[in-house]
């Protein structure tokens, strides 16, 4: 009877022990958990590993060693989602394996063809005590000829879209628990805006969506008719609060584009408003940080108001701003000299700073309008928004496009790296 009373004892300490045992496992030991996460594609230079384990943190990193225009950009952009990871735990002095924050990230490389290449990040991130990861992709897209960068839109310029079916793959979604955002969407109505959001970071295809290829071409891949007129319409000293809002939403209406020529302590201010602007296919240009008067100023003192602002934009779209409008107008040697970009003047000036009059703005820029013409707009006046619904209606009317000034100097066939300033598409 003791033996086997002394049996049931040992079986219950046993058991004490293993609960015990498992309970400091479960609550101290056990490692954190990790989802796979592998490269899919490698067809365009190499992937350097690295990580990082601390007691409150993992972290494990792919860069990319390829053309060194690139590695700069991406490689930078990788450094800040470590960087703000790393600061979002930096109070935090020991934790549990299990509860650790992670990130991860891996690189998958495309080449196009012989000049273009696309370079996908896809990162998941943990935050200490979370219970799930949270997952994003970023796209890089380059002209190895040109050595830049390049946007979506013109991508689909140089056949692109031929291959975005195998890039973005269903295969890829399901393996990295993505394709439920497309199920979801597929029986919406699909409008460009929300087709350019999402194409910022993952690039979306018409099999993505329950609409023909004709019609997602018609959503999405606008490109510019040469054949037609075509004016710039654009837009200085914002971004504004709420005005600038307006107008994208009336420029969506009428299907138009315009350039809009930001202030970057206007941009820190309103850095969801600039998303949207870049989001929706315009584009975004520096008009310097505070608007000075660029004649006034050292080659120093040009070239920091320049690319403190070409910088702050960066930050929130990811793509550094090709072209400057100077404040006022205003050059002379000193800021030719000490700028590399285009700089963007205009050749129709509505003067709605000056009469803040829809009815006098209005006419002004309508009954002066020609092929090829830069308009100056600002959508910091609130007296401006209800013109550039009636200019933007009156242009549409008329046969117009309304494209970008980047779009229109390439349309018109203007060498941006020869000419420096441009007054006009039809100087």
């Amino acid at each position: 009877m003791k033996k086997i009373f002394k049996f049931f004892i040992s079986v219950i300490i046993i058991a004490v022990l293993f609960i015990i045992a498992n309970l400091i496992w479960t609550n101290y030991l056990k490692p954190v958990e990790i989802p796979e996460l592998s490269s899919i594609s490698n067809e365009y230079g190499t992937t350097i590993q690295s990580e990082e384990i601390t007691k409150v943190y993992e972290i494990y990193s792919q860069k990319i060693d390829s053309d060194e225009f690139i590695n700069l950009e991406v490689n930078s952009y990788i450094d800040k989602l470590i960087e703000d990871f790393k600061n979002s735990n930096s109070k935090i002095e020991s934790i549990a394996p299990k509860d650790k924050a992670v990130l991860k990230n891996v690189i998958d490389t495309y080449k196009v063809n012989d000049s273009i290449v696309s370079l996908r990040i896809t990162t998941i991130v943990k935050e200490v005590y979370g219970e799930y990861f949270n997952t994003s992709i970023k796209t890089f897209n380059y002209n190895l000829e040109d050595k830049e960068k390049i946007s979506l839109d013109k991508l689909f310029k140089y056949g692109y879209k031929d291959k975005i079916s195998d890039i973005y793959s269903e295969d890829y979604l399901l393996l990295h628990n993505g394709i439920e955002f497309y199920k979801e969407k597929q029986n919406n109505t699909c409008t460009y805006n929300l087709l350019k959001e999402y194409a910022s970071s993952k690039l979306l295809t018409a099999q993505n969506f329950s609409i023909t290829q004709e019609e997602y071409d018609k959503l999405f891949v606008k490109v510019v008719d040469k054949s037609k007129k075509m004016v710039a319409i654009t837009f200085d000293d914002g971004p504004h609060s709420t005005n600038t809002q307006k107008i994208l939403e009336i420029l969506d209406k009428y299907n138009a584009r315009a350039t809009f020529f930001m202030l970057g302590q206007n941009v820190v201010n309103n850095k969801d408003i600039v998303k949207d602007v870049y989001n929706r296919g315009n584009e975004i240009g520096i008009h310097t940080w505070d608007h000075k008067q660029l004649t006034k100023l050292s080659s120093e003192e040009i070239a920091t108001q320049v690319e403190k602002t070409s910088n702050a934009i960066y930050d929130i779209t990811g793509e550094k701003p090709r072209i400057v409008r100077p404040p006022y107008g205003a050059i002379n040697d000193t800021v030719k000299t000490a700028l590399n970009y285009p700089l963007i003047l205009w050749n129709i000036d509505s003067l709605d700073w000056k009469s803040r009059d829809e009815t006098k703005i209005v006419p002004l820029v309508m009954n002066n309008v020609q092929d090829g013409d830069i308009i100056l707009l600002h959508d910091i006046h609130a007296t401006t928004v209800p013109a550039v619904e009636k200019i933007v209606s009156q242009l549409n009317e008329s046969g117009y496009q309304m494209v970008t000034v980047s779009e229109l100097l390439d349309a018109k066939e203007y060498d941006t790296t020869k000419t420096k300033v441009f007054y006009s598409g039809r100087q």
